[in-house]
C-alpha cells in the first residue's frame, strides 16, 4: 500500500506514453467509427472486400493489424451492403483472440449498465435486470477465458475480467459466494504483483479494479454475515478509492469506456453505503447513520447540488434506518419523500426509479398511519398500473403492490374489493407459476383469510381446502404447513351449514371428530 500511495503520488501525464498494443483493447472509443462509415458510403467501392461488412467495426476488418479497428456492436442500417445473418457469424468466429476480448468485455459492460439504466429509470433495450444478469455473466465467462489467453492469468487484465463478472454475479444475480470468490482471487493476484509490469501501479485502471475488487468482496462477505472480513475489504476499498480520485484529478488524458462507467465521486458514496451496511447489520446505527449522512453531505458539496441522481440510493437507505431503528420515524419519510421528489425532477415521468420510490414511501407511510387510507388506495392504484406496465402482472413487484392494496381494503372493511383483487391477483399467480407454489398458497391462504372476515364461510372453506391440496403436493402431508392448514380447515368445517359440513368430511375424513363408543 505504501508503494502504491507513492506512485500515485508522482504520476505524470507521460507515464502512459510508452502502453504497448494491448491498451488498445476494450478501452478503445466504441462510438468513433462513425466518421469511417462515412467515408466508406462515400468512396462508392463496389469491390468484394468492402461489401463483406464486419459484425464488430462497419467496414472492411483488418487481417494484420488488430489495433486499428473501432469495436461497436452496432450493424449498418442499410441494406446496400449488409449481408445474411450467417456472414456475422462467421466473421465474428474469424476474428482474432484479442478482438474477442474486446467485443465481450463491449457487451458485459452494456448488459451491466442496461440493469443499472434499470435500477435508475432508464429502461434500456437489453430487458430487465435478470436477462441482463444471465447475459452479463455469459459475456464476462468469455472475456474471463480469453483474457487468459491474451495476456495469461496473473495480468490485472485478466483481474479485471474476473471483477466484472463478480459484479454481475451480486448486483444482477444475487449470488454472494461466487462473487467473493472471483473478487477475492482477483484481489491477490493483483497484489501480489503490484508494481510490476503485471499490475503497474501508475495505471489508473488497476486502482480502479483493486476497487471494485475490494468493494464486492466486502459487500459480498457483509450479506454472507462474515462481518470482520467484510470491514477490512471495505477499508481497503475506501483506500482505494482516494487513490483512484487522486489519480483522475491530475489526469489530462481522455478516460477510457471501462474508467468512464463510473464517477469517482459515485464509487466513493457507494463504498460509505456499504460501510453504513455493515454498520447496520453490527446493529451500530448511530455508525450507520453518520455514514449515510455523510455520503449525503459530499454529493450535496460535491456532486450535482440537492438534486443529484446519486442521492436516491443514500437517501433511501437512511430513511429505512431511521424508520427501523430509530425513533426519528418523521425525519425518515422526509428523506423517502425527498428521493420520491428527485427521481421526478431527474427521470422522466412514470420511470421505474420513481414507481420504486414511491412504492417504498406509501408502504412505510401505511405501516406507521402517516396517510388517509383513500389517498393511499389512489396512489396504490396509480403505481399497480405503473408496475403493470413497467414490469409485468406477474412481477414479484407487481404483486406486492396488489398485497398493499389488499390490506389497506381489509383496514377499511371493503371486503368485497379486496376479493376481488385477491382473484385477480391469484389469477396472475396461476399463470406464471401454476397451481402448485408457495406464491399460489399463500394467496388462497389470505383468500380464505378475507373471504371469512366478510362472512363466505363456505368460499372461505373452498380456498383454505384448495391451499391445503396444493401445500401437501409441495411440502407433504406431515409438514407443518399443511398440519396447520388442516387443523384451520377442521374449525372452519364445524361453521359450516349441514350439506356443506358433510360434504367436506366426506372429502377429509380424518378431520370428523367422532364419539368414543362405550359398551354399556
Amino acid at each position: 500500500m505504501i508503494n502504491d500511495e507513492k506512485a500515485s503520488d508522482s504520476e505524470s501525464d507521460g507515464d502512459e506514453d510508452g502502453d504497448d498494443l494491448d491498451e488498445l483493447d476494450d478501452e478503445s472509443g466504441l462510438d468513433s467509427n462513425t466518421e469511417g462509415k462515412e467515408r466508406d458510403g462515400a468512396s462508392g467501392s463496389s469491390s468484394e472486400s468492402s461489401k463483406r461488412t464486419s459484425l464488430v467495426s462497419g467496414s472492411d476488418l483488418p487481417q494484420d493489424s488488430p489495433k486499428d479497428v473501432v469495436l461497436t456492436d452496432e450493424t449498418p442500417k442499410s441494406s446496400k451492403d449488409s449481408t445474411d445473418q450467417s456472414q456475422w457469424v462467421v466473421e465474428e468466429h474469424l476474428l482474432p483472440p484479442q478482438q474477442k476480448l474486446k467485443l465481450a468485455l463491449y457487451r458485459g459492460r452494456r448488459f451491466l449498465g442496461a440493469a443499472a439504466g434499470v435500477g435508475t429509470g432508464e429502461r434500456g433495450e437489453l430487458g430487465d435486470r435478470s436477462r441482463a444478469g444471465d447475459g452479463a455473466v455469459r459475456e464476462f465467462v468469455r472475456a474471463r477465458a480469453l483474457a487468459r489467453v491474451v495476456h495469461g492469468d496473473q495480468h490485472w487484465r485478466y483481474c479485471r475480467c474476473r471483477v466484472f463478472l463478480a459484479q454481475a454475479y451480486l448486483y444482477l444475480k444475487g449470488y454472494p459466494p461466487q462473487a467473493e470468490t472471483e473478487a477475492k482471487e482477483a484481489v491477490e493476484t493483483i497484489t501480489a504483483h503490484l508494481a510490476t509490469d503485471l499490475a503497474p501501479v501508475k495505471k489508473p485502471q488497476v486502482h480502479h479494479t483493486l476497487l471494485w475488487g475490494h468493494l464486492v468482496c466486502g459487500e459480498a462477505r457483509t450479506q454472507l454475515d462474515q462481518l470482520v472480513p467484510a470491514h477490512d475489504s471495505l477499508a481497503h476499498a475506501l483506500h482505494h478509492t482516494h487513490t483512484y480520485s487522486r489519480m483522475i484529478t491530475k489526469r489530462k488524458k481522455k478516460l477510457t469506456p471501462s474508467l468512464t462507467m463510473d464517477r469517482p465521486l459515485d464509487l466513493h458514496v457507494k463504498v460509505l453505503c456499504a460501510q453504513a451496511n455493515l454498520y447496520a447489520k453490527k446493529r451500530k446505527f448511530s455508525k450507520a447513520q453518520e455514514k449515510l449522512e455523510s455520503s449525503v453531505s459530499v454529493l450535496e458539496c460535491e456532486g450535482g447540488g440537492s438534486e443529484d441522481p446519486g442521492l436516491v440510493g443514500p437517501l433511501q437507505q437512511l430513511g429505512q434506518l431511521l424508520l427501523d431503528h430509530t425513533p426519528h420515524h418523521q425525519r425518515g419519510l422526509d428523506c423517502l419523500a425527498r428521493a420520491v421528489h428527485i427521481t421526478q425532477v431527474s427521470n422522466r415521468p412514470g420511470s421505474v426509479a420513481e414507481c420504486e420510490a414511491r412504492g417504498l414511501l406509501v408502504e412505510h407511510r401505511l405501516r406507521l398511519h402517516a396517510v388517509d387510507s383513500q389517498d393511499a388506495l389512489r396512489e396504490l392504484h396509480n403505481l399497480g398500473l405503473l408496475f403493470s406496465r413497467l414490469h409485468g402482472e406477474h412481477s414479484a413487484k407487481t404483486l406486492a403492490i396488489h398485497n398493499l392494496t389488499v390490506q389497506v381494503l381489509v383496514q377499511e372493511e371493503e371486503y368485497q374489493q379486496a376479493v376481488q383483487h385477491l382473484r385477480t391477483r391469484l389469477r396472475h399467480c396461476r399463470e406464471a407459476h401454476g397451481d402448485y407454489n408457495p406464491l399460489v398458497c399463500g394467496v388462497l391462504r389470505q383468500l380464505s383469510r378475507v373471504l371469512a372476515l366478510s362472512g363466505d364461510l363456505v368460499g372461505a372453506a373452498g380456498a383454505l381446502d384448495q391451499c391445503l391440496h396444493a401445500e401437501t403436493l409441495i411440502y407433504g402431508t406431515s409438514s407443518r404447513r399443511a398440519q396447520a392448514s388442516r387443523v384451520r380447515l377442521g374449525d372452519m368445517i364445524q361453521k359450516l351449514p349441514l350439506a356443506v359440513r358433510m360434504k367436506m368430511y366426506r372429502k377429509h375424513p380424518e378431520l370428523q371428530t367422532k364419539p368414543r363408543f362405550r359398551n354399556m
